[in-house]
């Protein structure tokens, strides 16, 4: 523009005007073009600057050119000396920032050209200005971009030979230096001595140099050798010529975040290993599974994958209205827990104990869904049983302490009666005492018929010296006495066989009864032939009489000795038995009911402690049980 002028002025003269003027009309077209009197006061404007400002040359003309700045600006003393400087010849250009119309803000690169006259004088300034304003903006974007990016992210640069040429203070305090500590030095300072000395650290600088950006995860080694991850990218700046001139990489430091994240995926993969884990999409539909679940529920991945969650549940529970809000409150984030009836392959029936957990995304909604379960089939299969047993066992215990009671009460009874049958052996073993009193005295009897059998022995002997005297006189009747002595032969006979059979009866002489008979017979047989001998043994009546007499009572004597005799005897001896066995059964019967009694106590007290324990076990089962 200074040239432009001094053609102006300079040429004017030599006949030249024709090539300024195409000059300044190449320039109107192309640039903003306004000019000042020497007092800042506007001269004239094109439709450039009109358009720009926008303004009409109507709203500017005969205006001071300090309607065009800021009113700090307007007061300052900077602005003084700018028209000063102008007053003095001297030209002005940079980047100016103007005032349009309504206070919008305008950017022009521009020169303030001031313009001589004749005499070398300044008589104008005319400015020439190309609108910058997008530029200028976008420049101030991008500048306030790098700012703020320096402010939340740490900051290197390098050249291209990878030596630190600045770095911000989030970098330098990730890293634990001061800027002193690594300007000048090359970036393999932060990298592990293997990496330095790979093809793959080599490489990444000739990716860089070849204007190649580089961005991921990056294990860094800060001061004293700490550990540093940064989320970074390495970005090739470029010169005007498109020539990478410099490196500038921009990182986040998440050592934290790493450290975290691996104890997340420790924890995640240890669940993983111990527990079955499924993953869901909101809709349901199965997107992975772990072997542990592939394996409880029988399944591979194949028959899983991209089905929806409903295969696992009962027909009946995928079409109700409760799995449908199970599946709305997952959508909505609500973690659900419990212990789940599923159905694995085959209809196999499978609990777990669970927890369905919706995961965020950084949005903060929920994404998917992870379930995280253990397999408890045989723990509730058995808590199942323990039910149904215990159902069993508490109707049969109730039924054991009604049977105890009963038991209880019966024993009560028996140990009474128990006691009122030792109070009645007791007495029958007195009576039997009394009884065996009462054979003692039987004896004594026996005593006494025995001497009465002596005396009726001695009656007999008696008897038969009469006999023999009758004998004697009745020789002389020989026939008669042979038929007496048949007969009497006969009833000897009867009587022995009397005696014998008295002997034997214990029934008080049944037999007897028919040998007496017999004896009558013969007897009437006796009469008879007595009648026919009467006359014979008429001198012998007196002495038969006596032996008939005599005889008579020897046999009365004698069967009333003989069975009295017999059925006493049998009697005492059967009773001396019985008594005996009476008295030994009966001390043994007092001890047993003793026994009894004392075992039926011992019953009694086993029946209570039995039915304490009954209820113990009661209590117990029912504690345990809940």
């Amino acid at each position: 523009m200074f040239k432009i002028n001094k053609i102006m002025n300079g040429r004017a003269g030599k006949n030249n005007g024709g090539d300024v003027r195409s000059i300044l009309d190449a320039l109107n077209k192309s640039q903003a073009v306004i000019s000042f009197d020497m007092d800042g006061m506007i001269l004239d404007a094109n439709d450039n600057f009109l358009t720009t400002v926008g303004y009409s040359l109507a709203e500017v003309k005969g205006k001071h050119h300090s309607m065009l700045v800021e009113p700090e600006y307007k007061k300052s003393q900077e602005y003084k000396e700018f028209w000063q400087s102008l007053r003095a010849g001297e030209y002005q250009a940079a980047q100016y920032k103007r005032i349009g119309k309504d206070g919008k803000e305008v950017w022009l690169r521009a020169t303030y050209n001031p313009v001589l006259g004749s005499d070398g004088r300044v008589v104008k300034v005319v400015k020439y200005a190309t609108e910058i304003t997008a530029h200028i903006m976008q420049n101030a974007d991008y500048a306030g971009q790098v700012v703020a990016i320096g402010k939340a992210q740490a900051v290197i640069s390098f050249d291209l030979d990878g030596m630190v040429l600045d770095a911000n203070d989030n970098f330098l305090e990730a890293v634990g230096y001061s800027i002193a500590e690594i300007k000048g030095k090359h970036h393999s300072m932060f990298v592990e001595p293997e990496y330095k000395q790979s093809q793959d650290y080599k490489q990444f600088w000739q990716s860089l140099h070849a204007g190649e950006y580089q961005a991921a995860q990056y294990k860094r080694i800060g001061k004293g050798g700490k550990e540093v991850w940064l989320q970074a990218s390495y970005n090739p700046i470029l010169d005007p010529n498109g020539k990478v001139f410099k490196i500038v990489k921009y990182a986040t430091d998440i050592t934290a975040q790493k450290i975290q994240n691996a104890d997340y995926i420790g924890q995640i993969e240890a669940i993983s290993k111990a527990q079955a884990v499924i993953s869901f999409d909101l809709d349901g539909m199965i997107l992975d599974a772990n072997d542990n679940f592939l394996e409880t529920l029988g399944y591979n991945l194949t028959e899983v994958k991209g089905k929806h969650h409903r295969m696992f549940v009962e027909p009946e529970y995928g079409q109700s209205q409760e799995y449908k809000q199970f599946w709305q409150s997952l959508r909505a984030g609500e973690y659900q827990a419990a212990q789940y009836k599923r159905l694995g392959k085959g209809g196999k029936e499978v609990w777990l104990q669970a927890s369905y957990n919706p995961i965020l995304g950084p949005d903060g909604k929920v994404f998917k869904v992870v379930k995280y379960a253990t397999d408890i089939t045989k723990r509730v299969t058995t808590r199942l049983e323990t039910e149904r047993v215990g159902k069993l066992v508490d109707k049969n215990l109730d039924k054991i302490l009604r049977a105890v009671g009963d038991a209880n009460t019966k024993s009560a009874t028996a140990s009474d009666a128990s006691n009122e049958t030792l109070e009645t052996v007791q007495a029958v073993a007195l009576a039997t005492e009394e009884f065996q009193v009462a054979s003692n005295e039987i004896a004594r009897s026996m005593e006494t018929s025995r001497s009465e059998v002596e005396r009726a022995m001695s009656e007999t002997i008696n008897a038969d010296n009469s006999t023999q005297k009758l004998s004697n006189a009745a020789m002389e009747m020989n026939k008669i006495v042979v038929v007496i002595q048949e007969i009497a032969s006969q009833i000897n006979l009867l009587a022995l066989n009397a005696t014998i059979e008295s002997a034997r009866a214990g029934d008080a002489g049944k037999g007897f009864a028919v040998v007496a008979s017999e004896v009558k017979a013969l007897a009437n047989q006796v009469g008879d032939a007595t009648t026919q001998i009467n006359s014979e043994i008429t001198n012998m009546q007196d002495i038969s009489t006596d032996v008939v007499k005599r005889l008579s009572g020897i046999k009365s004597a004698v069967e009333m000795v003989e069975s009295s005799v017999t059925t006493v005897a049998s009697a005492v001896e059967e009773q001396a038995v019985t008594t005996q066995s009476i008295t030994s059964n009966m001390q043994a019967a007092s001890v047993a009911v003793g026994n009894i009694n004392t075992n039926l106590g011992s019953i009694s007290e086993a029946i209570n402690s039995a039915n304490e324990h009954a209820e113990e076990g009661t209590e117990l089962y029912r504690s345990l049980n809940m």
